[in-house]
């Protein structure tokens, strides 16, 4: 029996590591879209997107594996119907258990793998995500200059930078007309850009500085050092805020009495934390989901497609239900138990209608197989 369980265990490791693998890509590729603004709007690198796309595969990957774990069951005992090996070896004498125990065992190593996702790679990726994302935002050169090109960051502002290596800027041109009655041009040697009191602005060194007077006249001062505010032209970022994703388990359930915005946001934190513990319980419920549709009633001759498809309908609906009640749970902390009780009742049901099931050989069959 040890040799067959053995064997029906591999059955079903292969395809639920080609469908993470096949999953996880096209969850990649959804996620890439998604960073194309980055490139639009902040004129970030491509390693810098790829960078954050990557970092994003821990959640994206915990996400995914309950329904692996559905489809890879499926399709492996689908295929043992298919070849009979399911019908011998219950012929075989082994009990409803011994024939669900391989897969029960492939789904504790996938729940023990998500909640290693979910307690430490993902906020881990996801800290890293938020500060790469932050640094590109904050990239001021990256986001308004263009070496040896005239742009307009906004109506009537210039800006013309000769060339920029690592942040500074040589010969640069600046014309802001944006006070129409007191238009300003500057000159300078080189620049860099700077946050003075978290204002984004550009220092301008060996400048000089061209406008009219009130009586027309034309005024021209030069400065060894100065700087020209980019107040409205770049929002300032502020400071860095990891979001309730990006936060350690500890920091979850124990939020700093003295942060303020910590303390706010107490309950969506602690949804957040429940949340983490208790979704890798839905490897359980949808693995159990795919055994009950293929284990849980009786021989069929024109295959299992229909039973599948539905069974596929309700393990998605189940999922859904346990993403409502995260969301459900921050505003109503009490409900953070369901996060819990709903997947194990799932669960159990499962494991009792598979287990009071017992399946008859047709005598035909056996004399074909």
């Amino acid at each position: 029996m040890t040799l067959l369980q053995s064997y029906f265990f591999r059955q079903i490791l292969r395809p639920l590591l080609v469908t993470s693998f096949v999953l996880a890509i096209l969850a990649l590729l959804t996620q890439s879209l998604s960073s194309l603004d980055l490139i639009v709007e902040n004129r970030a690198s491509l390693i810098a997107v790829l960078k954050i796309t990557l970092l994003a595969l821990p959640q994206l990957f915990a996400i995914i594996l309950p329904f692996a774990i559905f489809i890879a069951i499926g399709y492996a005992i689908q295929q043992l119907q298919s070849d009979n090996e399911i019908m011998v070896v219950y012929a075989a004498g082994m009990t409803q258990w011994q024939i669900l125990s391989p897969a029960l065992r492939v789904i504790s190593y996938a729940v023990l793998v998500n909640l290693l996702l979910n307690l430490f790679a993902q906020p881990m990726a996801f800290r890293s995500m938020r500060e790469t994302i932050y640094q590109v935002r904050s990239d001021l050169a990256t986001a308004i200059i263009r070496p040896g090109e005239f742009v307009s960051p906004a109506v009537n502002l210039t800006i013309f930078v000769r060339e920029m290596n690592n942040g500074l800027m040589s010969d640069v041109f600046i014309h802001d007309g944006r006070d129409e009655e007191n238009p300003m041009t500057f000159f300078a040697k080189s620049g860099a850009f700077a946050n003075i009191s978290e204002n984004p602005s550009i220092t301008l060194n060996n400048a000089s500085r061209q406008n009219l007077s009130e009586d027309g006249v034309l005024e021209f001062l030069q400065f060894s050092s100065t700087s020209f505010e980019l107040n409205g032209v770049i929002e300032p970022q502020g400071e860095l805020l990891y979001k309730y994703s990006d936060r350690y388990i500890s920091e979850l359930f124990n939020p700093d009495p003295l942060n303020f915005w910590e303390m706010q946001n107490a309950d969506n934190l602690r949804a957040e934390g429940h949340y983490r513990l208790a979704s890798p319980l839905y490897n359980y419920t949808l693995g159990l989901l795919a055994l009950l549709a293929l284990l849980g009633g009786e021989f069929n001759k024109l295959g299992y497609g229909r039973r599948l498809i539905t069974f596929g309908a309700v393990a998605l609906v189940v999922r859904l239900v346990g993403f409502t009640l995260t969301s459900a749970a921050q505003d109503m902390p009490g409900l953070n138990a369901l996060q819990y009780i709903f997947p194990i009742i799932v669960s159990l049901f499962c494991i009792g209608a598979l287990l009071r099931n017992k399946r008859s050989v047709p005598e035909t069959s056996l004399a074909g197989a």
